[in-house]
């Protein structure tokens, strides 16, 4: 992800709307030209997916339903007339909605009665998608052994379509790409777009708010995620073209066919288990076996992770004003550029949490979906496939937790499994077990710092300090993984993994440190400094935690 996030002006300058020319379907090639295995091998190329410059956000048809047969009649009588929810058999954007059918894809109009038609596709992939989600402008197909491919313009007409296997640093060029383990309960794409709208005057749509209240423009290249629910339902992995991928260098080892070492902290200090996902507009969707939902809006740069091209702040910034667009918002960084840039509101950290959606009211299935009614991060519709009346359809609202479900009928038969939706809070119900890893340090002048049931996808991490007297404080990491280009094993190994983040007392605590023990105070500022927070760097292995801060290295926490 490193680099991809601000557009440099050159880059800006050079953004246009692509023009209108063949259909493409192996990067350079009319589909159908190339067998399947070249085809394939093509797709690993470097092409124009993934790549700058972005064309402006326009969403068209264009000639696209010149150009794209009708389905035979027996693929359209078992195809539905409209796509309502997002899933892995089907989706939508504002101009296209998609079917998948017995491995093959089909493409219909949103507006109109344009009916199924067959799209051109790679070769590679005709009858061998296994899955898709579609957000936007981009879709993900997935292949054999879940392999990923990305299909860029999804918005467009499909002579601007472009496919490619390319999924991994550096910025998108990873040739062995990436996969969504077959093993995965649910997985969804979320393509966050910077909606380029206009040059000149530069201007964007794309935006989405901190917890200061901010809106942050969305960065340069968008962020595109899929997120992978785990086979348990209590961890989520995201996948992200500009984070590690397969590794290049062993493409037949089953051991490097993937990186999932980097995840999304889940609800409930991550132990809540769900049983489906959906993702849009890097804002996700989850539900359990009872019915209770929680959305979170999150991706690696709201995260706090992409300090490359981003600044974040623990300080409030509610006082500065918000960039108009990344543009403006990245040369502001600098200091030899702010008699010409204003001084915009950093990311303010910690980044949002999940919230608890209400109960439907009543009947429903493991059917939800999220989707983007707009360009702004409240600008999302969740639905969930259920039962009102005796009528079938689905439960919508707009993503604020205060809006009431509404139902829609549809009268098609339900297609997921029927959840025990009772009216009460079951979200503990089913929480996955703590992780039983606790680490400790003892300072021989008789302090010591704790941490316990440590996760190593969190972003909050509490810390227990007590001095030699035996008065205690409880502190809090505040964290995002480190970027990083190369393949990683997942969970905790030998291998370190980073973080940056923030070492925080909450004002309560920090209000009682003279009561408590003033050795305490003196302890914590070590830690924390006057300011209550301060910066810190931690990395983790499956034998020791390592805690640096602006003082200094503190010795490691080992496992107890």
């Amino acid at each position: 992800m490193i680099g991809r996030r601000a557009v440099a002006a050159a880059a800006i300058a050079a953004a246009t709307v692509s023009t209108p020319g063949a259909a493409r379907a192996d990067e350079w090639l009319p589909f159908g030209v190339l067998p399947a295995p070249i085809s394939c091998a093509a797709l690993s190329l470097p092409g124009r997916a993934g790549a700058w410059p972005l064309p402006m956000h326009f969403p068209s048809t264009g000639i696209g339903l010149w150009t794209m047969p009708h389905a035979p009649a027996e693929v359209t009588s078992r195809l539905p007339r409209r796509i309502e929810l997002r899933t892995t058999a089907g989706g939508f954007n504002e101009v296209w909605q998609y079917a998948l059918l017995d491995g093959r894809l089909y493409v219909g109009a949103v507006d109109g009665e344009s009916g199924w038609r067959v799209p051109p596709l790679p070769n590679c992939l005709v009858g061998q998608i296994t899955g898709i989600s579609v957000d936007g402008g981009r879709l993900v197909a997935t292949g054999p052994e879940g392999h990923v491919y990305t299909l860029e313009s999804a918005d467009q007409t499909p002579e601007l379509w472009w496919w490619t296997a390319r999924f991994g640093s550096p910025t998108w060029l990873n040739p062995a790409g990436q996969r969504v383990r077959p093993a995965a309960r649910a997985w969804s794409l979320s393509w966050l777009d910077p909606r380029y709208v206009e040059l000149i005057p530069f201007r964007q749509e794309g935006f989405w708010t901190d917890t200061a209240g901010q809106e942050q423009p969305v960065g340069g290249a968008g962020v595109d995620t899929v997120f992978v629910l785990s086979a348990e339902g209590d961890r989520i992995t995201i996948l992200d073209p500009w984070l590690p991928g397969a590794h290049p260098l062993h493409p037949d080892n089953p051991t490097f066919s993937d990186d999932y070492s980097f995840e999304m902290p889940g609800p409930l200090n991550g132990r809540f288990r769900a049983v489906n996902l959906s993702a849009a507009g890097s804002t996700t969707f989850m539900v359990n076996e009872y019915g209770d939902m929680y959305t979170r809006l999150w991706d690696f740069d709201i995260s706090g992770a992409d300090t490359v091209f981003f600044s974040y702040s623990y300080e409030d910034q509610t006082a500065h004003d918000s960039a108009p667009n990344n543009f403006e918002g990245e040369f502001a960084r600098f200091q030899q550029l702010r008699p010409f840039f204003a001084q915009y509101a950093n990311i303010q950290l910690p980044p949002p949490g999940w919230i608890r959606q209400p109960k439907i009211p009543g009947d429903i299935t493991a059917a939800i979906s999220i989707h983007q009614t707009g360009g702004r991060s409240f600008q999302r519709e969740l639905r969930v496939e259920g039962r009102d009346g005796g009528r079938t359809g689905y439960w919508h609202k707009p993503i604020d937790p205060a809006a009431g479900w509404e139902f829609t009928a549809t009268d098609r038969e339900l297609v997921a499994e029927t959840l025990d939706n009772r009216p009460a809070d079951m979200s503990a119900a089913t929480l996955a077990p703590p992780s039983g890893l606790d680490y400790g340090y003892r300072d021989p002048a008789g302090w010591t710092l704790t941490t316990r049931d440590f996760d190593y996808a969190a972003d909050q991490v509490p810390l227990r300090l007590c001095a030699a007297d035996g008065a205690c404080a409880d502190l809090t990491a505040h964290l995002a993984s480190t970027p990083r280009l190369g393949w990683q094993p997942e969970g905790l190994s030998e291998t370190p993994r980073e973080y940056h983040g923030f070492v925080v007392i909450d004002q309560d605590e920090w209000d009682a440190l003279d009561s408590r023990s003033p050795r305490l105070r003196s302890l914590v500022q070590e830690f924390t400094g006057t300011g209550r927070f301060r910066n810190a760097l931690m990395s983790a292995t499956a034998s020791a935690v390592r805690l640096h801060t602006d003082e200094g290295p503190t010795p490691a926490l080992t496992r107890s």
